[in-house]
């Protein structure tokens, strides 16, 4: 909802539509208390298109900046990492992957068959499908991740130093 003020203030800077226009003109002729804050708003409207802006002067920004690079530079906040902590991180995290590692050992079923390698002289004779099964793959693979773990740490440590 536009107050009074609102409707007076559109109307003397001319941002209110034609509609809106005629009906604070309407209700400025017959009502007094809008004539009254339109000419109030008039004066206060013809003041301020008389004043002039004020500016800082030319030295302000040099001024400012000098006192700037008198200000002492803020130091970078130092905190001490409690060693602790971070070994506290690494055994749950190594707990952790040798629990999975139990786990996965503990409901693999890996069964070994005899290979027979007398008879090698035909290829159809060696059918590996029933020597990878998902839980070597999944063992596999696991172990690569480990492997990779192992290399990417020692990798970023010889960048480190």
């Amino acid at each position: 909802m536009i107050t009074i003020e609102e409707e007076i203030w559109d109307y003397i800077d001319g941002n209110s539509s034609a509609a809106q226009r005629l009906t604070v003109e309407a209700k400025i002729a017959s009502d007094p208390i809008y004539r009254s804050l339109y000419e109030e708003f008039l004066d206060i409207n013809a003041q301020m298109a008389g004043m002039d802006l004020e500016e800082p002067s030319m030295s302000f920004t040099r001024n400012v900046m000098e006192h700037v690079k008198l200000e002492i530079a803020p130091v970078s906040l130092k905190t001490k990492v409690d060693k602790r902590i971070i070994y506290s991180i690494s055994a749950f995290f190594i707990c952790t992957i040798l629990a999975i590692v139990g786990y996965i050992v503990a409901n693999s079923d890996v069964t070994f068959q005899s290979i027979k390698l007398a008879n090698f002289s035909a290829a159809s004779s060696l059918d590996f499908s029933k020597y990878i099964t998902p839980t070597f793959i999944k063992v596999f693979l696991f172990v690569d991740m480990l492997l990779a773990f192992a290399y990417l740490d020692s990798l970023l440590r010889r960048k480190r130093t």
